[in-house]
């Protein structure tokens, strides 16, 4: 007898993710896409952080001095009109410098998270055209760069692609022109056996000619 499927595990197999872990899952996948890592280049991307959190901070410090001055300054002359009221203005003047000084910290570390978001999509770009150049140095031009949906600088996958589609079809006419190129060998070989020594040379001056000319394109390649 065929036993009977277990209700209780299917049902609880086929039992949707919680709503909470999908929504910061679709969150994290907008934000980094599927990339694990927030880092990608360490030192950059920390770097720019940095500099922007230190150039904001200035700025920040600046706006905290003017604001703490002109509390301070209208703590003194509430003072001077109700004297009683000294210790609480005192005490409301240190929650407010607290205040700012707390508003001050949560905004750099704003900054600083929101920078490393915008580096992570550049970083992220160019740490995927690294391999990508890398496979072609390594001589494969099978190589596609394919960039996530947020990464900045998505002009680079098109011109990439192009470029390596480029250099595939020369690859492949330049095999063809090795593969003609053997079969005339041959066949100058099969003419020399026959003794035939005017068709071996005229095949023989037809493939130096053929080689000049496969020289010559390649030396184009490397003039500046």
């Amino acid at each position: 007898m065929t036993p009977l499927p277990d209700l209780a595990t299917s049902s609880l197999e086929r039992a949707p993710a919680p709503a909470h872990r999908s929504f910061l899952r679709s969150l994290r996948l907008k934000v980094f896409g599927r990339r694990r890592r927030l880092l990608i280049n360490r030192k950059y991307q920390l770097g720019c952080a940095l500099r922007s959190v230190t150039g904001a901070g200035f700025l920040v410090a600046l706006l905290v001095f003017v604001l703490n001055q002109v509390n301070l300054e209208t703590s003194r002359d509430l003072q001077q009109m109700a004297p009683f009221m000294k210790p609480d203005l005192m005490r409301w003047d240190r929650i407010t410098f607290l205040s700012l000084i707390l508003g001050s910290v949560v905004f750099l570390a704003g900054v600083f998270f929101l920078d490393i978001l915008k580096t992570h999509r550049t970083a992220g770009a160019f740490h995927n055209l690294r391999k990508r150049l890398e496979e072609i140095r390594c001589g494969r031009l099978t190589a596609r760069l394919a960039l996530r949906r947020h990464d900045n600088f998505p002009e680079l996958e098109k011109s990439f692609n192009d470029a390596v589609a480029s250099l595939r079809l020369r690859t492949e006419g330049e095999l063809a022109t090795l593969g003609r190129l053997s079969q005339q060998v041959r066949d100058m070989i099969r003419e020399q056996d026959r003794g035939n020594g005017s068709a071996a040379r005229t095949l023989g001056e037809t493939l130096l000619q053929a080689l000049e000319e496969l020289r010559c394109r390649k030396a184009e390649l490397l003039q500046p």
